[in-house]
């Protein structure tokens, strides 16, 4: 049943009431977006774990950092998690997210390569997609057992890249997904009923039409070409088959825009005999994974994320 007027809920509330009244992204320019968004994420990120080693790599000439955790862990520096950052396919790099990865290395006990894959507008499709892959292949040859993951924009790169492992006949160890873009949905009942429904959110005049009217601007500059968008790696909801992917860990919000068509992939996935985890957080907004300062949820869900992982690697 769909709720008439969506609350959000304890630290949520709080975190959206402490989000500035920025421009629109399209307000250019674009580097001052970027500088906005960037120093909000490392805000709400809180100090950066110590770990014990963060190293500067190429990975088939694709830049990263990569992270060992304090201890060998489970897979110690032989097993990695391969994280792609969110950010709309615009925004962000691995400095940006750099709280993150380290606390993923630390919980997991895992090596983790955080791919600082090329952004658009000035590199559009398929650049950045194709050093997600460039990178997962570079992981493949180097370490025992690979994981890929991400959130958001990330969460669309991670999955089409686990097509891409599939059909190539690389082995992933798990796919962690965190509010994924799946689907390329703008238009739709849906996406108008959200933006009718989200008018008003935790006392933000127009939350929905905000959500959306930048997602279809990251779109715009992400694959220029509409035609290309309803492709199986742009919409990777929409590919011929999922079977044969890897087991998947898929993490969503309640109040996000994208959580019907992240529950419809879970089904999708489950239908075609992948085992598939779907993890809800009631009250919840896009975005609060990186929130670890400032987020219970945030924590909780490194820490399911890392026992995901723990296990994948055991197996």
């Amino acid at each position: 049943m769909i709720e008439t007027h969506p609350v959000a809920r304890g630290q949520a509330i709080a975190y959206l009431a402490a989000l500035p009244r920025w421009p629109p992204l399209w307000d250019p320019p674009l580097e001052a977006r970027r500088r906005e968004r960037k120093q909000r994420v490392l805000r709400d990120s809180g100090k950066p774990q110590p770990v014990a080693s963060v190293e500067e790599v190429e990975a088939a000439g694709v830049p990263g950092r990569l992270y060992q955790p304090f201890g060998n862990g489970l897979g110690g520096g032989h097993d990695v998690l391969v994280w792609f950052h969110g950010g709309g396919w615009v925004l962000h790099d691995v400095a940006t997210f750099d709280p993150l990865a380290r606390a993923l290395a630390n919980a997991a006990g895992c090596a983790v390569l955080s791919v600082d894959y090329r952004l658009a507008p000035e590199h559009p499709f398929p650049a950045g997609l194709q050093d997600c892959w460039s990178a997962t292949c570079w992981a493949g040859d180097r370490f025992n057992r690979v994981a890929i993951g991400g959130d958001s924009a990330g969460g669309n790169l991670a999955t089409v890249t686990a097509l891409r492992a599939r059909d190539a006949g690389l082995k992933l160890a798990l796919q962690l997904l965190v509010y994924p873009v799946v689907d390329y949905a703008i238009g739709t009942p849906a996406y108008q009923a959200y933006r009718e429904r989200y008018d008003l959110f935790a006392g933000q005049r127009g939350y929905g039409a905000t959500f959306q009217a930048d997602l279809g601007w990251l779109w715009e500059q992400y694959i220029p070409d509409a035609a290309q968008r309803a492709g199986a790696e742009a919409a990777p909801i929409r590919a011929a088959s999922l079977a044969g992917l890897p087991p998947t860990i898929l993490i969503t919000a309640e109040h996000d825009l994208f959580r019907q068509e992240d529950k419809a992939y879970a089904r999708r996935l489950a239908s075609q005999g992948v085992p598939v985890e779907l993890i809800d957080y009631p009250g919840q907004v896009h975005g609060f994974l990186e929130a670890l300062a400032v987020m219970d949820d945030s924590r909780d869900a490194i820490k399911r994320s890392a026992a995901a992982i723990r296990v994948a690697f055991s197996h």
